[in-house]
């Protein structure tokens, strides 16, 4: 309800589709219009259209409003997967949905709150053909969900191999015939993919062609200490972690030469980046990374420090469940070369509903924050218009 509210104030001050929503909306009324044509500047699949046509058309942005108890459910029973206590679930899943970069653009008419949401339903269930339908459903909001049905195929292929008691060659085809739905995605993304001119991008290819970016996993990390500030700096034994850091010079001399390594080779600027002044990162990258050569190497410390408190928070998982969720998040984050945050909130979000359960007063502090950070960004994005010189009378917005 309180969504809803905010997706008809947004209207009042922008009534018009905004940024990408100029794409998605117009695809999205082709189809009510029984239009089937594609707009070729989009690159993602039309789950999102589809479903808004037969109670969203001309409103398209309530459609992530009447998403968001799907996409609540699901981080309950995603969270309740590690913590079975219903009060944590609860407060939890709302930080979650309360996260600035996925808030935004759930006000918006964006596919991050349907992809997300999707994923974590699949994730949550035992395997079966429903789990393979949602992720079918993920995998018509984005393509890159692949990687998460794939980590969700593995870790069971795993399970049901231990459950066996024994590693043969039976073991390891019954355990496949059990998951033969699940099989099917990645023979029909194949498929798809021969069939798209060997792409995963529909549309133009042109901009989201894949390179090696691997800076962008340390970007995700980043994102992660300041997406989870209150949970970091609320707990003495992060401060203990970062201080056996400090102690360790030997590892940090060769992570030290590693990311300068890193960044000297991997450092990609997309001609998107500055050509676009209403995102935060244009401002980012302008101001800091651009400022001087050295500064993109002085940042090397507080990639460092992300990384050690990532290791911290997952400690208690199972060395498999890491390994499989970082080769998850590669996948997916390093072949874009554009840097936007909205790529790493599903990274995110399985971390935050696995991460161990915290105080009531530190949940209620994670609120408080990511309400202060939403309130300031849609006061940017509300109250503070500006204009472009060769677009006079047109309002640009900031935003994510």
């Amino acid at each position: 309800m309180l969504h809803s509210l905010l997706v008809r104030y947004i209207y009042k001050i922008v009534p018009e589709p905004y940024m990408d929503e100029i794409f998605h909306v117009d695809q999205t009324r082709r189809y009510c219009s029984h239009n089937f044509t594609w707009n070729p500047k989009i690159t993602t699949p039309p789950a999102l259209y589809v479903i808004s046509v037969p109670l969203f058309c001309g409103h398209e942005r309530y459609a992530n409003s009447a998403l968001i108890p799907f996409a609540f459910v699901g981080c309950c029973q995603f969270r309740r997967l590690f913590q079975k206590n219903s009060e944590s679930s609860l407060l939890v899943s709302l930080a979650v949905l309360l996260l600035p970069v996925l808030f935004h653009s759930s006000l918006l008419y964006y596919t991050d709150l349907l992809s997300l949401t999707t994923v974590l339903w699949a994730l949550s269930q035992p395997p079966g053909l429903f789990p393979t339908l949602i992720f079918a459903l993920s995998l018509c909001t984005r393509q890159t969900n692949i990687i998460w049905a794939a980590a969700y195929g593995c870790v069971h292929f795993f399970l049901l191999l231990k459950n066996e008691g024994k590693f043969t060659a039976k073991a390891v085809i019954s355990s496949l015939l059990r998951l033969w739905s699940l099989l099917l995605l990645p023979i029909a993304f194949i498929v798809f993919y021969v069939l798209n001119d060997r792409s995963i991008v529909l549309g133009d290819h042109s901009a989201h062609r894949p390179v090696p970016h691997f800076m962008q996993i340390h970007y995700f990390f980043v994102f992660f200490i300041f997406s989870a500030a209150p949970l970091l700096g609320s707990n003495l034994k992060t401060f203990q972690s970062l201080g056996r850091l400090v102690f360790s010079p030997r590892k940090n001399f060769i992570s030290t030469v590693l990311l300068i390594f890193c960044v000297f080779f991997f450092t990609m600027q997309h001609p998107y980046l500055l050509a676009d002044n209403r995102h935060f990162t244009f401002y980012i990258w302008r101001r800091w990374f651009l400022r001087h050569p050295l500064c993109r190497y002085l940042t090397v410390p507080l990639y460092i420090v992300s990384l050690q408190l990532f290791r911290y928070t997952v400690s208690h998982w199972p060395r498999f469940l890491v390994l499989l969720y970082i080769l998850g998040t590669v996948a997916v984050v390093v072949p874009v070369h554009l840097v936007e945050p909205r790529y790493f909130i599903t990274s995110y979000v399985i971390w935050r509903l696995s991460y161990v359960d915290r105080p009531l007063t530190v949940l209620l502090l994670e609120l408080l924050y990511e309400a202060i950070v939403n309130v300031f960004v849609l006061y940017l994005f509300l109250a503070k218009p500006f204009e472009w010189p060769h677009e006079p009378g047109v309002k640009q917005r900031f935003m994510w």
